[in-house]
């Protein structure tokens, strides 16, 4: 009997300090603006996730080469790239569907035929702005200058000193410079897009995961990002008193403007492979290294 008691107590107590070990929480890396956004109400649930918010690609090609963390937002394009080098993420989702605009402040009509000759200041070299531009202007027969900055918020940053600048710049980047004047010229790359594809916009950023993770991991936080898109289109306002909260610093109004245009949506892996696909098959006609030279197999989008 003793002996039997003293198993049942050991138990208890491998049980106990079992219930006491901290749960361990998913990491993931995000770059500031729509990405963000989409994710608020996950990084708002400090007790199953751990986040950084990054600017520029420089941080989440790190990531990737790294392995540091279980899940990244990134373009599309770069996710591939790494999948085809390594196969350490595979692609779960999409969640922006296209938030690039041209931006300038012109006496004159500011459209396609505009820019002919023109100097452009874009961010992120090879990102999806910067391929959704270059793909838009090729089929146009626009020629430019690019020249390129390491991010969105430098790009920002020039044209307010400097509005007769003609930037690549994106949501709620766009929605920042409008509130500052709301007089100013702009190009919606989404409507020259679709004009040339039919398609209605592009699976711009995406969620990749660790191959290594349990699926269960992998399918808890799909479910918590497919949440936090839906609450923050169906309530801007809502969304931008959280975004407060956790320390962004948007002026007053800016994600009540930019959210609507930053087309936001949760799309799963398999269902947005067909889009994924018109996007990429754009690319390899641009530069097949932006995706790693081929199209990505089927390994490279997540089945639950």
């Amino acid at each position: 009997m003793k002996k039997i008691l003293a198993i049942l107590a050991l138990l208890f107590l491998a049980g106990s300090l079992s219930a006491c070990q901290p749960k361990t929480k998913a990491t993931f890396i995000v770059p500031a603006g729509s990405p963000a956004i989409a994710q608020l109400y996950v990084e708002n649930d400090t007790d199953k996730y751990t986040v950084d918010v990054v600017s520029g690609p420089d941080p989440l090609v790190a990531a990737f080469g790294s392995e540091t963390y279980d899940f990244i937002f990134a373009g599309t394009n770069l996710g591939a790239k790494f999948y085809e080098s390594t196969g350490d993420y595979i692609f779960v989702a999409s969640i922006v569907f296209g938030n690039f605009y041209l931006v300038t402040k012109s006496d004159t009509t500011f459209d396609l035929a505009f820019l002919d000759g023109k100097d452009i200041t874009a961010f992120g070299a090879n990102s999806t702005g910067d391929i959704v531009l270059r793909y838009i202007l090729s089929e146009a027969g626009i020629d430019v200058n690019i020249t390129y900055v390491d991010s969105v918020t430098t790009a920002t940053s020039l044209f307010l000193a400097d509005n007769s600048l003609i930037i690549l710049t994106a949501e709620p980047s766009l929605s920042v410079l409008l509130a500052t004047d709301p007089d100013l010229d702009v190009i919606d790359l989404q409507s020259e897009y679709e004009t040339l594809t039919s398609d209605s916009s592009y699976p711009q950023s995406g969620v990749f995961a660790k191959s290594t993770l349990d699926k269960s991991v992998i399918n808890s936080f799909l479910e918590d990002l497919e949440a936090s898109v839906a609450a923050v289109n169906a309530d801007p306002t809502a969304a931008a008193e959280l975004a407060d909260a956790l320390g962004y610093t948007y002026a007053d109004g800016v994600l009540e403007t930019a959210i609507p245009n930053s087309h936001l949506d949760f799309v799963s892996a398999l269902d947005s492979q067909a889009a994924v696909e018109t996007y990429f098959n754009i690319i390899m006609e641009i530069n097949p290294v932006l995706i790693g030279g081929s199209l990505p197999p089927e390994a490279f989008y997540y089945q639950p």
